[in-house]
């Protein structure tokens, strides 16, 4: 199957789940357990014509210290369906506005409790971090955020982190769980036109504790975080063939 084909074929996928998504959330009582049966399907109409295999190391390390804040390195729309096989239960996100014009989905995401944060606005953005913020502390659930706020270019380097998730966790009094996607681009790279089969490396890394750190340590716990995610980045790269 050529490039544009197993294209349409994952973006079929995506939007044949959203809209299963759409309807259950319509129907259950409380949509809040509807998106990771969603991330799933997801993962299971998308990787396959991608030509994904999705490699989890660690996924126990997900669940050791909810709730949480998971902070994930972005590189394209295609994190999706990678991320769907091990999207955990009782997690809400933090997103692009952008989203919301999706069909089926961008009603779903709002409908199951996520986040939209408008990256143009910074008020608006520091306000709804801490609707996340306050999503930890009422309803008990974990957040997931991308802290570069935007997609990485260069694979296998990590973009500058921004404040917020950092600053979510320690006021939420939570610990931070980072995850790293192995390069993407050797095996899918819409710029290029290039599509093969390969597999993707997910590593869950060691939660890293907030308790008693202040507003004034922020900056040395975003260098901790990440250089610990960027050392596992750049090793994955460096095993990642292509």
């Amino acid at each position: 199957m050529r490039f544009y084909p197993r294209v349409a074929a994952a973006a079929a996928g995506f939007l044949a789940a959203s809209a299963y998504g759409t309807a259950l959330a319509l129907l259950r009582r409380d949509p809040s357990e509807v998106p990771v049966e969603v991330a799933r399907m997801v993962a299971r109409l998308m990787t396959g014509p991608l030509g994904f295999e999705v490699e989890v190391e660690n996924e126990r390390l997900l669940y050791a210290h909810q709730p949480c804040v998971y902070l994930c390195n972005h590189q394209s729309m295609y994190d999706v369906p990678v991320l769907g096989h091990l999207y955990p239960d009782r997690t809400i996100v933090v997103g692009k506005q952008e989203l919301r014009w999706i069909p089926f989905f961008g009603w779903l995401f709002r409908r199951t409790g996520n986040v939209w944060i408008n990256r143009a606005d910074t008020e608006s953005a520091v306000h709804r971090l801490r609707d996340a913020e306050r999503a930890i502390r009422e309803r008990n659930v974990s957040v997931w955020i991308f802290p570069e706020g935007t997609r990485g270019r260069e694979p296998g380097r990590l973009l500058p982190f921004k404040k917020g998730a950092f600053h979510m966790a320690v006021n939420a009094g939570v610990p931070l769980v980072p995850v790293v996607v192995s390069p993407i681009a050797p095996i899918f790279d819409g710029r290029r036109r290039h599509i093969q089969r390969g597999t993707v490396r997910v590593r869950v890394l060691d939660a890293v504790s907030t308790e008693g750190v202040g507003e004034d340590d922020i900056e040395e716990l975003i260098a901790l975080v990440r250089g610990r995610m960027q050392a596992t980045l750049t090793e994955l790269a460096r095993e990642t063939p292509g």
